[in-house]
């Protein structure tokens, strides 16, 4: 194909596509802000849901190639900058407001969750490959009338510039913005760093285009609008000569003056009844024209008027690079109509979706950090009258390519890699323990399969048998409420039993080189049920991390009750009916935000009818790891 490329060393141009079915893990029906007033079975009239997507994006991409090639209207993206540096994301501790915990901004802890990964590796390359594939995956999403805007630093917006020529080609290059971010710079030695670009290409040239207006600066209105009418209204004079006008003019005298008109003399008669027409000293006619201060100036490629989101501002939600919400609502506004599809596959903190869900428009929003999910979710969750949305991820599928892709399809070599990573040496000499760590055995669960109350058993008897006091059981996913079971267990064969979660960093070559991967135990989550006739009452009792020496001191010492760490809570009174299988549907919920940092104990629920019900409760912790239990409830 003609035209100039970047090239780079292990350039790939090839783009992996792996097409996983997506699992929708949960469904929101209504938003916290619409409790009580909103069904929380609502179906949108045409079958779509907006979507919330945990996983990595490059297979998320591929995935949703399935349902909405060439249908989306609008791509945002905000991808790291190559920045050499991880961003933090602050967290808030319990009731306390945000002074009280300024000083957790920059937790090391390993229990905290990176915002996202800014290190794409030592070189250039690796991001502009991880950028490139991508790219080329976002373009074939795009409607032949979207539009992608991608926001990056200048240190790396001039290599992007290239790979979108090459994506895009320079014909679909329709503007370069900058965002004056800020004004204050500390580096007294050169040029204050103090904007970014947001590069804008097209998919073809019948790009959707809604022109936005700023407001008139003061300067401009001083300079070319000096006049003012007696009703207030600035105008500037425009010529009426027709003086180098091509095609010439009218020739006619008018109030003593004699020469070529721009408009014939019916025309000024009616511009003059009309108070048009001013006059200067010496009596020359002008055209008035007048300020438009309802639109102001039509917008331009250099945006110094939005702000960025500073500390004390409503919208802030922890994340150090977070966008305001003004600079997503121009460009949404912009190049996108009701009812279009915008998608953004580093949402971040959720900006790009909370603004499309208010401007109502449809969305999807992606991220690979788990607290983003979380952040997001919430974000949305306070906005009045949502639309239904979805929480979806790639689940086993995606752990299944990663297996393919790594360990291969042998059983022994998977459970040997989990077993290294997690700091124990692998074993041959048991059916269902697969590595020691000193006194400890460790059990690793399939891939693709939640950990069950009988393998659990298993292993336990098999350690016991073998003189082993303590157990770890490793699992990607676990049976929902066997927590106190399987401790039972456990303490009837007198061993120590640990339940880690393998984390989706293991999949992360980056995670895994840099030694970044931790296997953290689960959490402990009690509920207590009341029955009155047909009105059930569930009690969020406990919340236990199983580990807390491994909380900074910091975060402690915030710390003054159980619930202190709980940052979300939500429950589905029906599970698993209605045909919704084992997909999560809340129809209460109650978290903290930055605004209202209470926490509500206790929800409330009338049955229609009587029967039995699966009661499925799921809590969020302050660092975006959730926890699931469920309990049996017979109505009358």
């Amino acid at each position: 194909m003609p035209g100039v490329r970047l090239a780079w060393e292990g350039k790939k141009a090839e783009v992996p596509r792996l097409r996983l079915p997506l699992q929708v893990v949960e469904t929101v029906n209504a938003s916290r802000a619409d409790r009580g007033t909103l069904s929380c079975d609502r179906d949108p009239d045409d079958g779509w849901r907006n979507k919330l997507i945990w996983g990595d994006n490059l297979h998320v991409l591929a995935s949703l190639a399935v349902e909405l090639v060439g249908q989306v209207d609008l791509i945002y993206i905000d991808p790291p900058f190559d920045s050499r540096q991880d961003y933090k994301i602050r967290i808030t501790v319990g009731d306390g407001g945000d002074a009280a915990n300024q000083d957790l901004a920059k937790l090391s802890s390993v229990l905290e969750e990176k915002a996202y990964r800014d290190t794409w590796g030592k070189r250039v390359e690796s991001y502009l490959q991880m950028l490139y594939e991508r790219l080329v995956l976002l373009r074939e999403l795009l409607s032949d009338r979207g539009s992608l805007f991608l926001h990056l630093a200048p240190n790396v917006s001039h290599l992007a510039r290239g790979l979108l020529d090459e994506v895009f080609t320079p014909d679909n290059f329709r503007a370069e913005i900058i965002w004056k971010r800020t004004t204050a710079h500390a580096d007294a030695n050169c040029l204050g760093s103090v904007h970014e670009n947001i590069l804008w290409f097209s998919k073809t040239e019948k790009v959707i285009w809604n022109q936005q207006y700023t407001p008139y600066e003061d300067w401009y209105v001083k300079q070319y609008y000096r006049y003012k009418d007696i009703d207030g209204r600035r105008f500037m004079s425009g010529d009426l000569s027709a003086a180098g006008l091509a095609g010439g003019g009218y020739d006619y005298e008018w109030k003593g003056v004699n020469r070529m008109w721009r408009v014939p003399r019916d025309t000024m008669v009616k511009l003059d009844q009309q108070s048009r027409v001013f006059y200067t000293k010496n009596g020359i006619p002008r055209i008035k024209r007048y300020l438009d201060e309802a639109k102001g100036q039509p917008l331009s490629d250099v945006w110094s008027d939005i702000n960025p989101v500073v500390s004390w501002a409503p919208e802030k939600l922890g994340y150090d690079t977070q966008k305001p919400e003004a600079l997503l609502e121009r460009i949404i506004k912009s190049s996108s109509d009701e009812d279009s599809i915008v998608l953004d596959c580093f949402v971040g903190s959720g900006t790009t979706a909370a603004v499309a869900e208010k401007l109502k428009r449809r969305w999807v929003a992606v991220d690979i950090g788990r607290f983003a999910i979380h952040t997001t979710r919430k974000r949305l969750l306070d906005i009045r009258q949502c639309a239904p949305f979805v929480v979806a991820n790639l689940g086993r599928y995606e752990r299944q390519a990663w297996q393919d892709a790594t360990t291969g399809p042998q059983v022994k070599a998977y459970l040997d890699f989990v077993v290294q990573l997690y700091g124990a040496s692998p074993t041959e000499e048991f059916q269902h323990l697969h590595g020691t760590k000193g006194r400890r055995v460790a059990h690793v669960g399939a891939i693709d399969a939640a950990v069950s109350f009988a393998e659990i058993k298993e292993a336990l008897d098999e350690a016991a048998a073998a003189g082993y006091p303590g157990l770890d059981v490793l699992g990607w996913e676990f049976e929902m409420g066997l927590h106190e079971l399987v401790q039972d267990e456990a303490r009837a064969c007198g061993v120590d039993l640990r339940l880690r979660r393998i984390p989706r960093e293991v999949m992360d070559a980056r995670a895994v080189d840099s030694g970044e991967v931790v296997f953290h135990e689960l959490a402990y989550l009690g509920v207590a049920t009341t029955v009155r006739k047909r009105n059930l009452t569930v009690t969020l009792t406990d919340f236990m991390l199983p580990n807390p020496d491994l909380v900074p001191a910091s975060v402690r010492s915030k710390i003054s009750d159980w619930v202190d760490y709980v940052d979300y809570w939500a429950v589905d009174f029906t599970y698993g009916t209605g045909g919704h299988g084992d997909t999560f549907h809340p129809q209460w919920h109650s978290y903290r935000t930055r605004v209202d940092r209470k926490l509500e104990r206790t929800a409330t629920y009338d049955y229609e009818e009587p029967g039995s019900h699966t009661v499925r409760v799921k809590a969020v912790d302050i660092f975006g790891n959730d926890t699931t239990t469920a309990v049996e409830v017979s109505v009358t």
